[in-house]
């Protein structure tokens, strides 16, 4: 990491990062732990602003299959056996609920339906020769169309395009879905979460749980929804919070990193004073927005 930094502030997808040659704190082992995790299903909850989207794309990025390799000179590819294993190997699904904050159930479905139809869209390949059925097919293109309105139906849509993947590819699929919460939580503040809570166990529910076309699925989110009202019989769900030490450096910047990120004129005691706030494990850790920020305004 060079002292002279260029930070690529509110950029959160890791092929923009390094094709610009921003400065990028590698995080790289975390796909190693994430690929060796004995979980099925894997959330984690953190904060805002705390590197979990790049982290996300991070991961897609190294796994989609037919991807470009971002990878050079970081530390992922001193494990080149996992590389050879694991890289640009797998079917992925990557969709991000960041940005779904509806004001109602109706305006919320609305959104659900152009978020599948861009997942959908991207995947139209699938639809060609016989991989499909009629039905099936017809369905596909409901999706893509925008034409199927029944919650129901919709709240099915990833899990159907899991199997879909499976079903082409020979390969089961990863699912990456990042911030799932944030449409949780804007139901409850905006009075339609009772309606959110059942469309959401189905999407979840069926995508996750005894999901045999399904490899692996890594969620993020701010907050854990009780198992109970959303997670119900998802028995193969491991959970990772602040409270946990496992991936506890892979979330946020290490007083380390931070100290590697320093230019001279800038000492870590003023910063320690400002910014710490974390103690995961062995590990200080640091908002990586909050760092960032300060760094390049020069302290």
């Amino acid at each position: 990491m060079t002292k002279e930094n260029k930070f690529a502030i509110g950029t959160s997808d890791f092929k923009d990062i390094i094709k610009d040659g921003s400065t990028y704190v590698d995080k790289t082992l975390f796909i190693k732990e994430v690929m060796e995790d004995h979980a099925k299903v894997i959330l984690f909850t953190r904060p805002r602003r705390f590197g979990k989207t790049l982290n996300m794309s991070m991961l897609y990025h190294f796994l989609k299959m037919g991807g470009e390799d971002f990878f050079g000179g970081l530390k992922i590819k001193e494990h080149g056996d996992f590389c050879a294993q694991y890289q640009n190997k797998y079917p992925v699904i990557f969709l991000t609920f960041k940005d779904m904050k509806p004001t109602s159930f109706k305006s919320f479905i609305t959104a659900m339906k152009r978020v599948l139809n861009k997942l959908y869209a991207k995947e139209r390949f699938l639809t060609e020769g016989d991989f499909l059925n009629e039905e099936e097919k017809e369905y596909f293109q409901g999706i893509v169309n925008k034409k199927i309105n029944d919650p129901e139906e919709l709240a099915g849509a990833l899990c159907a395009l899991i199997q879909y993947l499976h079903k082409y590819h020979g390969i089961r699929p990863i699912l990456i879905l990042d911030e799932y919460d944030t449409p949780i939580q804007e139901a409850y503040l905006q009075g339609y979460y009772e309606k959110m809570i059942p469309f959401m166990r189905v999407l979840l529910g069926s995508a996750l749980k005894d999901n045999s076309d399904l490899e692996k699925a890594v969620l993020t989110g701010i907050t854990r929804v009780s198992q109970e009202s959303m997670f119900s019989g998802l028995n193969n769900i491991r959970v990772y919070t602040l409270m946990d030490q496992d991936y506890g450096e892979f979330f946020g910047f290490t007083e380390d990193e931070v100290i590697s990120l320093l230019p001279e004129n800038i000492h870590i005691e003023p910063i320690r004073e400002w910014y710490n706030g974390y103690q995961i494990g062995p590990w200080k850790i640091y908002n990586p927005w909050s760092i960032i920020n300060c760094l390049a305004s020069r302290g």
